[in-house]
């Protein structure tokens, strides 16, 4: 009886995770074919696109909303050091100048331990989440056996159910009570089949291959708003495959584009006006590699006209 409970409650949760979802999705894109009717979508458009995300967080109790966003950081924070450190590099190299390297805080070595195939945080949730018998003890006993020795990973001690991540911005404890739960995404077949014959036009909608511009290309704006919306959604239906799907997505797209970062300082724990405190400020410019980025952008090239232009002056 148990058993055929805990089924149906999983069915029950995923029904309301996958409607909400889509739900918003739909949403924003009607807000978006609203607001551009006139805009032919076979035409390819010039775009700007704004990206403000969650910062890096690290509360008394994190749990495991704080992971989807502390890994959407680290994404964020390997891009950045994508095109400020490595691609500035290189450029310097292929032009045969002379450069002494710069180094910089890579964080490529974290998000190996969180995404990595098939031994990688993340897998080893959803293999254990795939398990009736697993349980968020048996999920943290995995990653106690299986990262043992990483420097990035720390077991938790005592009889406290949790790890710590060394993440780019500080060491984080993580406690695993309901991670299983949350994780779980179980929607049958047969209910997905259901809504898609459902005498609601909109669930049939939402519920037929892509509910957000079907059989269109997805815009910056529809990227990047589901990529937030999931994040968004982390304290209310947490989901980590369409987050995971969304975040890969909008790292596709921005890499593809030509970026600009602004990087936001925090001038003391407090939230308090009028209130720097040094410390605070400091740690924060060595965890985002903002004291390199100074460096490299003052011993490098950061006019760099075109022929035209130089030929001009």
């Amino acid at each position: 009886v148990n058993c055929c409970y805990s089924v149906c409650a999983d069915a029950r949760d995923s029904i309301a995770k996958v409607a909400y979802g889509r739900v918003f999705g739909w949403i924003v894109c009607k807000i978006n074919e609203l607001l551009a009717e006139n805009v032919d979508p076979e035409v390819e458009l010039r775009e700007i696109g704004i990206l403000d995300i969650f910062g890096f967080e690290n509360f008394a109790v994190n749990r495991f909303e704080q992971l989807c966003i502390n890994l959407a950081n680290e994404q964020l924070q390997h891009f950045f050091n994508h095109h400020i450190f490595q691609l500035e590099q290189a450029a310097y190299k292929e032009e045969e100048l002379p450069w002494e390297t710069i180094t910089f805080n890579n964080n490529e070595p974290i998000l190996n331990l969180l995404l990595a195939k098939p031994l990688g945080l993340l897998s080893l949730l959803d293999e254990q989440s795939a398990f009736p018998q697993g349980t968020d003890k048996t999920f943290v006993d995995k990653l106690n056996i299986n990262f043992k020795g990483n420097l990035h990973f720390q077991p938790a001690r005592g009889r406290v159910l949790g790890f710590s991540i060394i993440h780019y911005a500080g060491k984080v404890q993580y406690t695993a009570g309901g991670f299983l739960e949350k994780n779980r995404d179980t929607l049958p077949a047969n209910v997905r089949g259901l809504f898609i014959n459902s005498i609601t036009p909109l669930l049939s909608v939402l519920f037929t291959g892509n509910s957000c511009r079907v059989g269109k290309q997805f815009s910056w704006h529809d990227i990047a708003h589901q990529a937030l919306a999931v994040l968004w959604l982390a304290g209310l239906f947490v989901f980590l495959c369409p987050h995971q799907h969304s975040l890969m997505v909008l790292m596709e797209k921005m890499y593809s584009a030509n970026p600009h970062f602004v990087r936001c300082i925090k001038p003391n724990s407090q939230k308090e006006p009028g209130v720097v405190d040094n410390q605070v400020v400091l740690q924060q410019l060595r965890y985002n590699g903002l004291l390199e980025t100074i460096r490299i952008r003052r011993d490098g090239f950061s006019w760099r006209p075109s022929f035209e232009e130089f030929a001009e002056r």
